[in-house]
């Protein structure tokens, strides 16, 4: 990659390209500084799943999760394209009970799962704010007909669709029909492998816990799960993820923080394990430091521009470097100067372009959440900075803060973005906002407690001499 991009004239390190492939989410590390793609490792996978009762009735299939993890993460599932006996099978809006929506996108998560379904493209009439309280019993979503899938065969309960990836980059998916072949009381040789890759997966979720930990993601876990296990798993005989979760005994979905994961049942998802142990005390800062993005200091900048708009008092940008990085670069230190000339720079070249008209839909939201991105960081960086052991705290609580710090990431990112500017979800993100204003503000007391408690544990009193 480095000889390739010096020859097309990019001024690279070899360190740069090892730091950009070892943080993407769209390559694998593998050994001897060699890595593979997705693509590498997903494309031409076999993978499966069963149309539920109310998919045959109506003779529709959906998607959601059931393709997860072998296409690209950041496509909705409404924009893949089903090919079967090579003919493109147009998709069609069907309207299906909320239940099995929700089971079928299960997989994205606690917290992912009501947006996914609301924002598939064949959904024009149920806004997600109109949903804080009261989930709609029906909803419209993308469909495949079972018809126009296999024109020549008829699809039962039981049948399965058989599935693998032929164009990655392209979200093409190839689809074969798997007749259900157990009949009565014989059990085929297919029934009684595909039993045997339940086994399979449960042993390999268990061991890939202790070494992956909860991953960003359940699509992440799954990710490892099937790059570990290719050969394994990869085959016409297999099951589905979706089955699997809910037959088995011992994996089951977990609550992680504002997230869910799958995690060993009946046991709690912790902050710290075996994945990580060795740099527990380092941490929090880490990982704060691997979530930030430029694009917060733009966001801080055109808050003060935003609030000068409006005749409403600002900070200098002094103050502005402690409110960004709380507690973490010192007086009169190198770094603090090298950030602060940056910043000024910055705000010079915004200040330039900044248009207060323009940046009206975002304004405001983006206010609020660089006031709760620096409450969430201030705490971030005290427990941090405490150099204690992650283990230490409450691992719910630390949980939900580092996830409410990336979501905040994310969300400022999004407000910067200023190709979406027009049709940017205001009254969506502030409904989102408003949870985590309330989530930080249930969860901060505990962890200030319990950094002050840690704190105290560290001192020891002496004795006065006589």
């Amino acid at each position: 990659m480095y000889n390739h991009l010096r020859k097309m004239g990019a001024k690279v390190t070899k360190q740069q390209i090892a730091d950009l492939l070892y943080s993407s989410d769209f390559v694998f590390p593998l050994i001897n500084q060699e890595f593979i793609t997705r693509a590498g490792v997903f494309t031409g996978r076999w993978f499966s799943f069963a149309p539920s009762k109310e998919e045959i009735k109506k003779g529709h299939i959906i998607l959601g999760h059931r393709c997860m993890p072998f296409v690209n993460q950041e496509v909705n599932p409404d924009s893949f394209i089903l090919v079967s006996d090579g003919e493109l099978v147009n998709s069609e809006a069907e309207t299906f009970s909320m239940n099995l929506a929700m089971d079928t996108f299960a997989l994205f998560g606690e917290g992912y799962v009501i947006p996914y379904i609301l924002n598939d493209k064949a959904n024009t009439s149920i806004p997600l704010t109109s949903v804080q309280y009261n989930l709609p019993v029906s909803i419209p979503l993308t469909s495949w007909p079972l018809n126009k899938l296999f024109p020549d065969k008829t699809v039962e309960y039981g049948d399965r669709i058989l599935c693998r990836v032929v164009d990655w980059a392209k979200n093409v998916i190839e689809v074969s029909l798997l007749k259900n072949d157990t009949s009565g009381f014989v059990v085929s040789a297919t029934a009684i492998k595909r039993e045997e890759w339940y086994s399979q997966v449960e042993d390999a979720l268990l061991q890939g816990f202790d070494r992956h930990g909860p991953a960003s993601s359940i699509e992440a876990q799954l990710s490892y799960l099937f790059l570990e296990n290719q050969e394994t798993l990869c085959h016409k005989s297999c099951g589905s993820i979706e089955e699997f979760v809910v037959n088995s005994k011992r994996v089951k979905f977990q609550p992680y923080g504002l997230e869910s994961r799958l995690w060993k049942a009946d046991s709690e998802v912790p902050y710290v394990g075996n994945w990580n142990n060795h740099a527990k005390k380092e941490l929090v800062l880490s990982e704060i430091a691997m979530m930030f993005t430029p694009s917060v200091i733009d966001a801080f900048i055109e808050n003060q521009l935003y609030l000068a708009s409006c005749g409403k008092k600002t900070v200098e940008l002094e103050k502005l470097v402690e409110f960004i990085f709380p507690n973490v670069l010192a007086e009169g230190s190198v770094e603090r100067k090298f950030v602060l000339l940056n910043l000024e720079k910055r705000f010079d070249i915004l200040k330039i372009a900044y248009n207060s008209f323009r940046d009206y839909p975002v304004a405001e939201i983006r206010k609020r959440s660089v006031e709760l991105f620096s409450q969430v960081s201030q705490l971030l960086c005290e427990i941090g900075n405490s150099e204690l052991p992650a283990d230490e705290f409450p691992q719910q609580e630390l949980v939900v803060l580092t996830q409410l710090y990336g979501h905040l990431v994310r969300l400022l990112e999004e407000v910067e973005n200023e190709a979406v500017r027009a049709s940017f979800p205001a009254d969506d993100v502030s409904m989102s906002l408003e949870g985590m204003e309330d989530t930080f503000y249930e969860i901060c007391d505990t962890l200030k407690l319990a950094v002050k408690d840690n704190l105290k544990k560290g001192y020891e009193i002496v004795p006065e001499k006589e």
